[in-house]
């Protein structure tokens, strides 16, 4: 690399305007390899591996050189070399050596590596010193680090010099366990830490040692000189946990100051209000008292918390500070978006199974489910209007429903989605597939089959006779339950009829013992258009089973969008074909 390099300029940049949002004035790097200056002959030798034209940017002093003429290039090398000083020496004779060694495809090259923080940390605030150095100057160091403040950069192994192969993360420990610390920042090079492995392993460092991440970084030595703007990314990611750490603090003030506020609010509600709004409106329309009082407690606590936050002026203080510093380009292709990230977007778009099954929350709109229990895991997303699904204290829907649309979810490309269709963003548990829900499979499905999802902990389509509803389940479902049961009683007095019966002759009584006839009677009763179903025996007695599961939940704006895209495809206008036309959407 040399300075010439687009990616070097743009490492150099970001580090110097890291730096000085960080007010350090100066950088201590302390390498055992600091100690070491390759030969003349060394410099020489590097030299004739490297393009006559990279030779021209890295040893400026050669002038014009023929091409391809090692032995001018040689002899030039010798003559020019007294006429510089013993630091110009070391500073081309290591970055030529550096060169080379990166050339040679060797992962490991120290030099090289120390050659790249040179040429991104500007000179006038960088000081190289080895192990031997830093332990005879330390304490000047650390004294003009009271005036000036300082990044310490050691290399995690100095077993060259002295010290053992964890001495950097020692002595950075050590620094930061002192008093009067605080224009102290350091920094670990180290060959053992991959980018893959960077944040992992900064966590596990920061616990070992009891030392704050907000307090230094991890350098993944192995890529420095082949991404350096990794070394600029890592110090930003210190420069923003510094202002971080203060804005999660005020945040959580103002959220701890918001909730007490909603707390009271809620308490002064008076017995009126809270038997209208919590009771009467939650008995007419089906809903679970409780979930009204924390309606009430989100809007009183948003309320404040958005007052608080405009009122002080100290989160955009922070936040403005933060939005600069994240803004100075360090994107490489080293590390991939935080799996974090990704995992928490995810939550706050799907409610889980676990969730919405086990407290039998009522069906609504965007429940996901799948067949179950068959070689098909197809998934489906209901896109029934959410008034049409509630469940009134009566246990029925106004109007009560037949059928209810699911549209199918599928896998496809997202340069190529499918027509009529729509994202649904963070479905799969990591970014590899892409998930669409095609609003022209749709498929019509009882709702008082997707209904005994509700009862069942796991989510199956299960009714057991005789069985009760579950304990704690809303009132309105309770009763839900006993209307599904009376219905479902009747399919299977009908499967009754079909039952061996005492007087049966032994023909009739092996026809109905069949299982192609048992098949063709659940697929009478209890076949619908996409689930089946069947009657079985089980230990809890005879239960109807269809391969119906309900998997998870799309939040409820996310849902609201599906749906009306689903609509505003019904309703889109069906012009008459051109005649130069021919349409590809055929999926």
């Amino acid at each position: 690399m040399n300075n010439q390099d687009p990616i070097y300029t743009r490492a150099k940049t970001a580090v110097e305007s890291i730096l000085n949002a960080l007010d350090v004035a100066r950088v201590v790097y302390v390498d055992d390899w600091n100690t070491t200056t390759p030969t003349l002959e060394d410099t020489i030798a590097a030299a004739l591996t490297i393009d006559t034209t990279a030779i021209q940017i890295l040893f400026p002093e050669l002038g014009e050189l023929p091409l391809d003429d090692l032995d001018i290039l040689r002899q030039k090398i010798r003559d020019i070399w007294p006429t510089l000083d013993s630091d110009l020496q070391s500073e081309r004779s290591k970055t030529i050596t550096a060169t080379a060694l990166k050339l040679d495809g060797n992962e490991i090259d120290d030099i090289a590596n120390i050659t790249v923080l040179k040429q991104i940390i500007p000179r006038d605030k960088l000081f190289s010193l080895s192990p031997s150095d830093w332990d005879e100057q330390q304490t000047k160091w650390l004294a003009e680090s009271q005036a000036y403040c300082t990044l310490f950069i050691f290399d995690r192994d100095l077993s060259r010099d002295g010290g053992d192969s964890e001495s950097g993360i020692k002595i950075i420990a050590s620094l930061l366990a002192k008093k009067d610390n605080e224009n102290i920042i350091c920094g670990l090079l180290t060959h053992t830490i991959t980018p893959e492995t960077m944040f992992e392993q900064w966590k596990n460092l920061s616990e070992e040692h009891s030392i704050s991440k907000d307090r230094f970084i991890v350098i993944p030595k192995l890529y420095l000189s082949q991404s350096p703007v990794l070394f600029a990314q890592t110090l930003k990611f210190t420069a923003l946990s510094l202002d971080f750490t203060n804005l999660k603090h005020k945040t959580n003030e103002i959220i701890r100051t918001a909730a007490k506020v909603a707390a009271d609010r809620i308490e002064k509600v008076d017995i009126y209000d809270l038997d209208h709004i919590v009771f009467q409106v939650s008995a007419n329309e089906g809903l679970w008292e409780p979930d009204m009082l924390f309606r009430l407690h989100t809007m009183f606590h948003r309320l404040e918390s958005r007052r608080l936050a405009y009122d002080t002026g100290a989160l955009e203080t922070i936040a403005a500070k933060m939005r600069a510093l994240s803004r100075i380009p360090t994107k490489h292709d080293l590390l991939p978006i935080p799996s974090s990230a990704w995992a928490l977007q995810r939550e706050e778009l799907y409610e889980s199974n676990d969730h919405i099954n086990k407290n039998h929350l009522p069906l609504e709109l965007g429940d996901i489910f799948e067949k179950h229990g068959g070689e098909s895991n197809k998934k489906f997303i209901l896109l029934a209007q959410p008034c049409d699904l509630m469940v009134r204290s009566n246990g029925r829907r106004q109007p009560e429903l037949q059928r209810v649309p699911l549209a199918e979810i599928v896998i496809a490309d997202k340069n190529e989605p499918p027509c009529y269709s729509e994202e649904m963003p963070y479905f799969d548990l990591s970014p590899t597939n892409n998930w669409f829900v095609k609003f022209k499979y749709i498929h019509f499905v009882r709702d008082s089959l997707l209904d005994l999802c509700v009862f069942n902990h796991d989510g199956v389509a299960k009714l057991t006779v005789g069985q009760n509803a579950p304990s704690g389940i809303r009132p309105a479902w309770k009763a839900r339950h006993e209307m599904l049961l009376r219905g479902w009683n009747k399919i299977i007095c009908k499967y009754n009829m079909f039952a061996p019966a005492p007087d049966d002759s032994p023909v009739l009584k092996q026809f109905k013992q069949t299982g192609a006839l048992k098949n063709t009677i659940d697929g009478l009763l209890f076949g619908d258009d996409l689930f089946k179903g069947s009657l079985v025996e089980t230990d809890e007695g005879r239960s109807i089973i269809f391969n119906c599961k309900r998997v998870g939940r799309l939040s409820h704006a996310r849902a609201i969008g599906l749906l009306m895209s689903y609509t505003a495809t019904l309703g889109r206008p069906a012009y008459e074909p051109g005649f130069g036309e021919i349409s590809d959407c055929t999926s």
